[in-house]
């Protein structure tokens, strides 16, 4: 019997991906999500996990009914580590790259995302953030946190070039690359602090993190200043319990905002003790000033006002520094942090 010899393959071919997208209630996001997934150029096979941490609003029937190509998991422990740690160990690939349903992707996403993560020796690679606002006050939470003005030297909020970072928005991996780091933090963390987390433990065993901005999708923020004001408390209690696992943060950023709330309050509680309410003003009106400066020169976008750029930085960099010092007071108070969030957005 003729031996038939094995098809080459095509020059041009790639080896298989699996994507993994928690969700929890996003209806109204997740078909244009999947749908931009569904379109990508990858040239080799691709499965999409949506792993649902118990929607009631008809997402994971939703998802369920687009294509073939996408399997719904159902995800009882809610958290996004807990879908990502379920994604990693139902995909049937090697190779994972990490979605959020809260994003669209470029037809090319998953190839460059493959393409870079195969041409170095990285643990880890994903594209800047490129928030979208779509009402007025959404537009300026995007363009504060697209400038270091906003958000400081996290680098990959706003990479034009490739660069080794500290954490990276979403991205491409091995599984065995999380699997060999312990997985993501489901038990003692803050939610919302998995990535940072995990990426934290990467580098510490030696891996490198690498933000390249080939790698383009855009992201939906927070389009109201109170939800923009929890997500940012929140991002600053994660930060607390990454320091309360590890003993260290892993940049130094948060100590900024979590500094000028406490200088602010002690300023303020001098003057109070010293009958001086005048000072009290001083390092309000030192930061309006300087807040200020960076809002109008922000707002040279015509799509962004002035005033709501100045509301959007003084949320993040506010909210940020007092859930900062919320978690330290839980770590002093021997009080655990929330593993699983309380709304519906994950």
């Amino acid at each position: 019997m003729p031996v038939v010899p094995s098809p080459t393959p095509h020059p041009s071919a790639r080896p298989p991906v699996t994507v993994v997208l928690p969700t929890r209630d996003e209806r109204a996001h997740i078909r244009d999500c999947l749908d931009t997934l569904l379109a990508q150029d990858y040239p080799g096979p691709l499965e999409i996990l949506v792993v649902d941490g118990g929607s009631t609003d008809g997402t994971p029937t939703i998802a369920g009914r687009v294509d073939a190509r996408v399997r719904v998991i159902d995800n009882p422990r809610v958290t996004a580590a807990a879908a990502m740690n379920l994604g990693v160990a139902e995909a049937r690939t090697d190779l994972v790259v990490r979605a959020d349903a809260h994003a669209l992707y470029a037809p090319d996403y998953v190839r460059m995302s493959i393409e870079s993560l195969l041409e170095g020796d990285m643990a880890v690679v994903g594209g800047p953030m490129r928030p979208v606002g779509i009402t007025p006050f959404g537009r300026a939470v995007a363009a504060i946190t697209s400038s270091p003005l906003g958000v400081g030297p996290g680098r990959f909020h706003y990479a034009r070039e490739r660069a080794e970072v500290d954490t990276v928005y979403l991205g491409a991996f091995d599984k065995h690359t999380i699997i060999e780091a312990g997985g993501y933090d489901e038990h003692e963390l803050q939610w919302a602090a998995e990535d940072q987390e995990l990426n934290l433990r990467i580098r510490a065993g030696g891996g490198r993190i690498v933000v390249d901005p080939a790698i383009k999708s855009w992201y939906f923020p927070r389009e109201t200043p109170s939800a923009l004001w929890r997500q940012y408390f929140n991002y600053g209690r994660c930060k607390a319990s990454t320091l309360a696992k590890h003993g260290r943060l892993p940049h130094w950023r948060p100590l900024v905002p979590a500094a000028m709330v406490a200088g602010t309050a002690a300023v303020v509680v001098g003057a109070i003790v010293r009958r001086q309410p005048a000072i009290a003003v001083l390092p309000v009106a030192v930061y309006a000033a300087g807040a200020g400066a960076a809002a109008w020169h922000l707002a040279r976008d015509p799509g962004v006002a002035p005033h709501r750029a100045l509301g959007a930085i003084a949320i993040c960099h506010w909210a940020h520094g007092l859930g900062f010092w919320a978690g330290i007071g839980r770590i002093a108070l021997g009080r655990r942090f929330d593993t699983r969030p309380r709304g519906a957005r994950i």
